[in-house]
């Protein structure tokens, strides 16, 4: 994590810097969904779960950092059946993400929302490897802290915070010269704020599980040597019963 922010930073001092902003005032959706350039730091994430048509199963990961100017898309997707990584990609460009739709180009990266539909869509297109998903959430959005949709970024100030917490997944994976259909469900964070600059807002542990039950469950915690860990949860009831097996995401900021 400490890497990507110093590319990120690298990046954004190539562009004027954004004005500072607070993280007040309630979220209204779709427009929370696109940018908030006042931020210093924002992205979006995306964690998955999808299986091709033999049934092997892997872990999608896509995130896109936006600050001051400056893009850091990340990728992976792993075989859970091996192990193996079947691709990673880090890049960084220059761009912004306005107040009014979200359709970011960064590298060979590209995200976007699409508001009639209420999808999202990313997608990752090297010469030695591929992959995208289509996502639609399937419950509402979650707002952490309590239902305010803000939380203690640890010491470092308040930050915006929601999720999709269950979407359906569907796209194409291609590696080996192989192209394979996916399908499966995925998670998806979105948090921004005014923190880049404090090392301390970075440091946590995460984890998030989709249970077969159709319940959900979000855990992090901030980790601080001068403090006590600072630990939060959100829990998501079943809609309707669903038969999947659990799943589960987890992500460090170290």
């Amino acid at each position: 994590m400490l890497r990507l922010l110093a590319a990120l930073v690298a990046a954004a001092a190539l562009a004027s810097p954004a004005a500072p902003s607070a993280a007040t005032g309630r979220l209204t959706f779709p427009r929370d969904h696109f940018g908030h350039p006042q931020s210093s730091i924002e992205w979006w994430y995306f964690t998955a779960l999808a299986k091709d048509a033999s049934g092997t199963p892997y872990s999608v990961f896509f995130t896109l950092f936006a600050s001051k100017g400056g893009f850091v898309p990340v990728s992976q997707v792993v075989n859970l059946a091996t192990g193996a990584v079947v691709g990673h990609t880090e890049e960084v460009g220059l761009g912004k993400v306005g107040p009014s739709a979200l359709d970011v180009k960064a590298g060979h990266a590209r995200l976007r929302y699409t508001r009639p539909s209420n999808t999202w869509s990313f997608a990752v297109d090297t010469p030695a490897f591929a992959v995208s998903l289509v996502q639609r959430a399937t419950k509402p959005y979650a707002l952490h802290g309590g239902g305010t949709g803000v939380i203690r970024q640890s010491v470092a100030g308040p930050s915006r915070y929601y999720s999709a917490t269950r979407m359906t997944a569907t796209g194409t994976l291609r590696a080996g010269g192989e192209q394979l259909a996916l399908t499966g469900e995925s998670w998806f964070d979105h948090q921004w704020g005014d923190y880049l600059d404090d090392p301390r807002a970075f440091d946590w542990d995460w984890f998030s599980c989709r249970f077969g039950d159709g319940t959900e469950l979000m855990l992090y915690q901030f980790l601080d040597p001068a403090r006590p860990a600072s630990r939060a949860s959100t829990s998501r009831r079943a809609l309707a019963r669903s038969t999947p097996p659990a799943t589960a995401g987890r992500s460090t900021g170290r």
